[in-house]
């Protein structure tokens, strides 16, 4: 008994952590957003300032699918869904750096578009989407 009080504690902080984590990651792809708009609308020394951000939040998201995985069954969809932004940072750099040097002009659109998706995965974890739950009732989708 003790055992599985131990592992529900686990489980619960494991799901804290991934929601915070997923929290911080909304909170700073949300102020990545607002000196993006400053670079480009404003004042292009804030690209910079763009640059050195991306270098301190883009680690937040290597630990989401660990914490995917200790949250609790089912978790293949979890944890697709939490190694998601690993890949979208990735995708960042292919796409401005394509973008930068004249390969692939659309890049920064595209940037901006992943972006704007990695906001909402990032927000769908910190929701804590995809839950555990099962349809109830006469619900069956």
């Amino acid at each position: 008994m003790n055992g599985r009080r131990s592992l529900r504690a686990s489980v619960r902080s494991t799901r804290l952590l991934l929601k915070g984590l997923s929290g911080l990651l909304t909170i700073s792809i949300l102020i990545q957003f607002f000196i993006a708009g400053m670079s480009s609308v404003t004042n292009p020394d804030w690209w910079t300032y763009h640059k050195v951000w991306v270098g301190i939040f883009q680690w937040l998201v290597l630990p989401l699918p660990i914490f995917a995985w200790f949250y609790g069954k089912p978790r293949n969809l979890r944890v697709v869904v939490a190694s998601l932004p690993i890949l979208q940072i990735a995708l960042q750099y292919v796409l401005v750096h394509r973008a930068l040097d004249g390969r692939l002009p659309i890049g920064v659109g595209l940037h901006a578009v992943n972006g704007a998706l990695m906001l909402l995965v990032a927000i769908a974890l910190t929701v804590g989407w995809p839950e555990n739950s099962k349809p109830s009732g006469d619900r069956h989708w």
